[in-house]
């Protein structure tokens, strides 16, 4: 680690001590999800990954979640902390963080109601929960625990707790927030309890005090313990309000038991305000407040942390010159760049990477898939692609890129860093590709710095850039070229072409002139208000935000606007990202119609016959100036072709080979620039 940032952010880079340890200064990353376990326990890419961060210049950092009893195993690739197997592996994770002066916590949590009791088909079982409530999330209906349940967990969490002392690492969190089994007793909404555990503030704050005992009696002294707290609900009075978290913060610090409170917000109803998307109309660290009154409650019987939003060095100074609170979290900042701490303490902030919120990561955890961020094909394969391990190339050559969009921003700065001599040329007028039509939108701006973090590396490294310029096969700038990279990415289809309905190539009508493409519709209508029409018909196939975020440009102008899929959700991917509880109501507040399992059997003049999927008679919509296909998408193929018929040889990259999700071009892009 070794960052000296106390001239530029003196608050920041102050010590701190966390009961009994010293922890270089105030800036951590709090415990997020990866799921890159091997058979239950951490494996070499979590360690990987918390080095390069440590390296990157966080002082702390809290490990995964990480089980401390069998009920709490809900991700395949998730990991425990109650088996003396994991602790080996905790081992090498100390060695990694220590070698860089940070400090290592770990998260210990059940999974409640939120878990899946048949996640591993050797090992189903009911879920543990404080009541027999399912989950909003999964539907799966618990067991509530009882009385030798209770016991068993406490042992179970401070048996975990030892194994992490044991393994040399530095202290460990209780994880009581967002609707996990811990926050699920702390919680009025989830806890209905009759007994000692259930019923009033004091009594479900029981097991999370006891739990805290037997780890404190486990561990001893001068071993930090935590607990992780959501300060609001936001489930009103349903659930843990502001006022309550207060009232459990000043029975905890009353115990002497806790060290810190490490606080966030929401849960399993409110995920989209405990990791905020781009668009949300929170501020960065819009937890400040709510850490503030906690620290006001606690006063000098705990320390205390906070998340939220916090993208960049100059929030967390804020926070923490306002006292309100003792550390800050970037967390998600440190996905998109892992030495988001360490460039910005050296004064290069404009080199850092920053995370935009587009929730690639939160998706991907809800996908239960292993984790990572489209701005940082690195993450997660840190031994692969991390610092350092860029090589450069030998011999240097001279290389053409056609396509300025990410895959071809991505490839040439990779490239150039190697040292090959990079000219990337665009044939629109700016660069970004999909990312700039997206950024068009409403609430989407951040994707135009995106598209600034994957310039910045083609100014640093001496990338030529052309605009205006589409590439021929023929096309002088080929002549001398060493490699040709074909970036040309994709285009919407317009023929209305569908897999629910394979028998056909198009959609009849698709020619006629009120039918047009997502592209073409989002360039006209961001040119000139009011150019599609009064009445727009969406048809979307994608479940992507692009149709969602049209329909709310269009309604803002003025027009009527029906989105219709034959999925059973309109905009169902924007549920993963987050994004859904944010632009949902907006667009329910404006009067757009989303129908569902519709589909388009033709277009005729001003007009389109749909019908319900799974049958019945067809209906028509009538009056309208524009209809929208979003249906997929087809590879810019046209330069590609055209120079493999002349018998040149070229490289492809990106959409141009298929279209797919952003991260998945980004990585292409990463590895093809490390290889030329």
């Amino acid at each position: 680690m070794n960052v000296d940032g106390a001239s530029r952010y003196p608050q920041s880079f102050r010590p701190i001590e966390l009961g009994g340890v010293e922890i270089p200064h105030r800036l951590f990353i709090t415990g997020h999800t990866q799921l890159y376990g091997e058979g239950g326990f951490l494996s070499q890419r979590h360690v990987d990954y918390y080095r390069e961060r440590a390296k990157g210049g966080a002082a702390l950092l809290i490990l995964e979640q990480q089980a401390a009893h069998p009920s709490g195993r809900n991700y395949l690739r998730g990991c425990v902390a109650y088996d003396e197997g994991a602790i080996p592996m905790y081992e090498a994770l100390g060695e990694a963080v220590h070698a860089h002066g940070a400090k290592q916590f770990v998260q210990l949590f059940g999974c409640g109601a939120q878990g899946s009791g048949t996640q591993y088909i050797d090992d189903w079982r009911p879920l543990w929960a404080a009541s027999r409530l399912p989950s909003a999330f999964t539907g799966e209906i618990p067991v509530a625990m009882e009385a030798d349940h209770i016991e068993e967990l406490v042992k179970s969490f401070a048996k975990s707790a030892r194994n992490v002392q044991r393994a040399g690492l530095d202290g460990v969190e209780i994880h009581a927030a967002h609707s996990q089994l811990l926050g699920e007793f702390l919680s009025p909404a989830f806890n209905k309890r009759s007994d000692g555990y259930g019923g009033s503030l004091r009594n479900r704050c029981r097991i999370v005090l006891e739990t805290g005992e037997a780890i404190r009696k486990e561990v001893g002294s001068g071993f930090p313990l935590g607990i992780r707290l959501s300060f609001d609900e936001y489930l009103g009075d349903a659930g843990i309000t502001a006022e309550q978290c207060e009232e459990q913060i000043e029975i905890f610090s009353a115990s002497g038991l806790f060290d810190f409170f490490d606080i966030s917000g929401g849960g399993y109803h409110a995920l989209h305000i405990a990791v905020a998307p781009m668009g949300t109309n929170l501020p960065e660290g819009f937890l400040a407040d709510s850490a503030k009154r906690v620290k006001a409650v606690a006063g000098d019987r705990a320390k205390v942390m906070v998340v939220g939003r916090v993208l960049d060095l100059e929030t967390a100074e804020r926070i923490l010159a306002d006292d309100a609170a003792d550390m800050v979290a970037l967390t998600r900042a440190n996905m998109a760049d892992a030495h988001v701490i360490a460039k910005s303490a050296a004064g290069n902030e404009r080199d850092v990477v920053r995370c935009i919120g587009a929730n690639v990561c939160i998706a991907r955890l809800i996908e239960n898939r292993e984790v990572t961020c489209f701005q940082n094909p690195s993450m997660g394969r840190e031994a692969e692609l991390g610092k350092g391990t860029l090589r450069k190339a030998s011999p240097r050559k001279k290389l053409v890129v056609a396509g300025g969009g990410p895959a071809g921003m991505r490839f040439a700065g990779v490239a150039a860093a190697r040292g090959h001599d990079v000219t990337l040329f665009e044939a629109s007028d700016h660069l970004g590709g999909r990312l700039a039509e997206l950024s068009r939108l409403p609430t989407r701006g951040a994707w135009q710095r995106a598209i600034e973090n994957l310039h910045r590396p083609l100014e640093r490294e001496g990338v030529r850039i052309v605009l205006d310029k589409r590439l021929h096969a023929d096309s002088d700038e080929l002549a001398d070229a060493d490699e040709v990279i074909c970036a040309t990415g994709s285009r919407w289809d317009a023929t209305g072409y569908s897999p629910y309905r394979p028998e056909r190539a198009s959609i009849p009508g698709y020619d006629l002139g009120f039918v047009i493409d997502a592209g073409t519709a989002v360039e006209r209508a961001t040119a000139s208000a009011g150019a599609l029409g009064r009445r727009v018909l969406i048809v979307d196939e994608t479940g992507e935000y692009l149709p969602v975020g049209l329909a709310e440009l269009l309604v803002g102008q003025g027009c009527d606007v029906e989105i219709l899929t034959p999925r059973p959700q309109v905009g169902a991917d924007t549920q993963r990202t987050l994004d859904m509880p944010h632009v949902f109501p907006r667009l329910a507040q404006a009067g757009v119609e989303m129908t569902a399992l519709h589909f388009v059997e033709r277009f005729e003049a001003n007009c389109a016959e749909v019908y319900n999927v799974w049958g019945g008679p067809s209906q028509r919509r009538e009056g309208l100036d524009t209809v929208v296909l979003a249906m997929t998408r087809t590879p810019e193929a046209d330069f590609f072709a055209e120079i493999s018929k002349r018998g040149r040889s070229a490289l492809r990259v990106g959409d141009v080979v298929a279209p797919r999700k952003i991260e998945a071009i980004v990585y292409e892009a990463e590895r093809l620039g490390r290889s030329v």
